[in-house]
């Protein structure tokens, strides 16, 4: 069964891509008029590229069965897809306190993707969204001695193959107000653009291309849309294990790995409302063990989004929780060489869920605005807030750990065997295709400011995207140009810079250095060439 399934999207790697379809409450992606988000947030792609218009399960109908029962349902089918090339370079920072023996500073992806639309028979419409990923990595840096070396090349993560599943399923209208969904698929109820509160069900999204990552999860679904509700209710297995993208195991660990008996799942309840004007959302989230190591864990989420004066939209989208599974660094584990030895020596990690039991309400805010202006640019402004992220007292402790991890790894020691140590310079799981960015929210305070000029030349798009943690005022700066070559060939330049922020905000190290957020990134910069080629 797993074989064919592999077969399976082999052959439809094949075929062609079409945009994603968005939510039918979410904010609309497209280039035309104003109140919508500007262009460059989506994939920049020629103009006269047509994609065949099929309704998302929000509306009553999943496709346009009367158009179909016209064509004679001869065409059934709809397919696009592209070929996309991809080079970084990357200038790693071997001396920081991250290591980076396992980031190449040459890498280079190949994507094949296919995205299609059926329409089986009148109310039943399939979607698949699959893409195959070869990769190739090199020119490994670390650190040894004081002074920065070659490292031999090895497998990583970043040269591995991937076979992303990013879409796959079916929908079917049992009723003109009643639809069902089976598959993976990927569900965002909030409005926010770069970062989803409410949102646990995803891979996390790249807030430096908000629209980059297409994964979505695996899921059952009812939806009942009415002319101003829609209520909708899901179910959704954890995926415990997979092979090269494809899920090898759901909901409950297989024997051959099995670390618990429990039932690791999701549900979650949704009622959209549509009120003068304003779009309204209530969520319920009942889940075990799914996103987090929450048990029996309860969540409520809501969201507001609103237009005001045409063009001025302005979002709220908070989640609600009881206690929580964030980790935080032990303070007396880092308070010196001897410490981190007496912890090491108990078995005791470094990290701990603190306030796991906690009754305390952490709430996790995010609220924006944007505008699009008369020439199709946009600017966006988002602010999170997490109550539970680290405040400066337990970054410090962050970065006396990352200090101390440096000077045991500068002495030989096997640091790594100590509990939690390789979570503390950890990335983020993906599902789906690989990230340009890994976005960590730790902290409680950020910033996400985006502003977009489409059309420059009729043939270019530009775009800067600014990620700050307010508390240290470290930022990540991406700025892009896209180049509409032809009507099938686009070719964009993207940049990822880190800067440190203030010292005066900054935790230190024993010896003195500054440490801020994204300061500690383990590069001093990145450029990625982009050639994408649809047909």
């Amino acid at each position: 069964m797993r074989r064919a399934f592999a077969i399976a999207a082999l052959a439809l790697a094949s075929l062609a891509e079409a945009q994603e379809p968005a939510p039918a409450d979410a904010p609309v992606v497209t280039d035309a008029g104003p109140g919508e988000l500007a262009p460059a947030l989506v994939e920049v792609a020629p103009a006269e590229r047509k994609e065949p218009a099929v309704a998302e399960p929000g509306s009553s109908a999943p496709f346009d069965s009367a158009q179909g029962e016209r064509e004679g349902w001869r065409k059934i089918v709809d397919a696009t897809g592209y070929l996309d090339g991809r080079f970084a370079f990357t200038r790693s920072r071997p001396w920081g306190l991250v290591p980076t023996d396992d980031q190449p500073q040459a890498q280079g992806l190949l994507e094949l993707n296919t995205q299609i639309k059926v329409n089986v028979r009148p109310h039943t419409f399939a979607y698949a969204d699959v893409s195959l990923v070869g990769a190739a990595a090199g020119a490994y840096h670390g650190y040894q001695d004081g002074q920065e070396v070659h490292v031999d090349d090895h497998v990583t993560a970043a040269s591995l193959p991937v076979v992303s599943l990013n879409e796959v399923f079916a929908i079917h209208e049992l009723a003109p107000e009643l639809n069902l969904l089976l598959g993976k698929k990927r569900i965002t109820w909030g409005p926010g653009v770069a970062f989803n509160s409410t949102d646990l069900l995803n891979p996390v999204r790249d807030p430096t291309d908000p629209t980059f990552q297409r994964a979505g999860a695996w899921l059952a679904q009812v939806e009942a849309p009415l002319e101003h509700v829609t209520f909708s209710a899901l179910f959704a297995p954890t995926v415990l294990t997979q092979s090269s993208g494809i899920p090898t195991s759901f909901m409950f660990w297989p024997s051959y790995v099995q670390r618990d008996t429990a039932a690791h799942f999701q549900l979650a309840g949704r009622v959209y409302a549509l009120v003068n004007d304003s779009d309204l959302n209530l969520m319920l989230f009942y889940g075990n063990q799914s996103v987090d190591d929450f048990r029996d864990k309860l969540r409520v989420g809501f969201s507001f989004s609103r237009y005001f004066f045409t063009d001025y939209e302005l979002h709220l989208e908070a989640l609600l929780q009881q206690g929580s599974t964030r980790q935080t660094v032990v303070p007396e584990c880092v308070s010196s060489p001897l410490a981190a030895l007496h912890c090491a020596n108990a078995g005791r990690p470094i990290l701990e869920e603190a306030k796991k039991d906690d009754s305390t309400v952490y709430p996790k805010v995010l609220v924006g605005t944007r505008r699009q202006f008369s020439d199709d640019s946009m600017l966006s402004l988002e602010y999170l807030w997490q109550a539970d992220g680290w405040t400066k007292a337990q970054f410090q402790d962050f970065a006396s750990a990352l200090d101390l991890l440096n000077q045991g790894r500068a002495m030989g020691l096997p640091v790594n065997k100590i509990p939690g140590a390789s979570a503390l310079v950890g990335g983020v799981g993906n599902d789906g295709l690989p990230a340009r960015f890994n976005f960590v929210p730790r902290a409680q305070h950020y910033l996400f400011a985006t502003y977009s000029k489409p059309r420059i030349a009729d043939d270019f798009t530009v775009q800067v995207v600014l990620l700050a943690n307010l508390q240290d005022l470290s930022t990540m700066l991406a700025p892009s140009v896209a180049w509409a070559t032809t009507d099938w060939l686009t070719l964009t330049l993207y940049g990822f810079v880190p800067f440190p922020g203030p010292d005066s905000l900054a935790a230190t190290t024993s010896d003195g250095r500054a440490v801020s957020e994204y300061g500690t990134v383990p590069f001093q910069g990145r450029v990625m060439l982009e050639a994408r080629a649809y047909f």
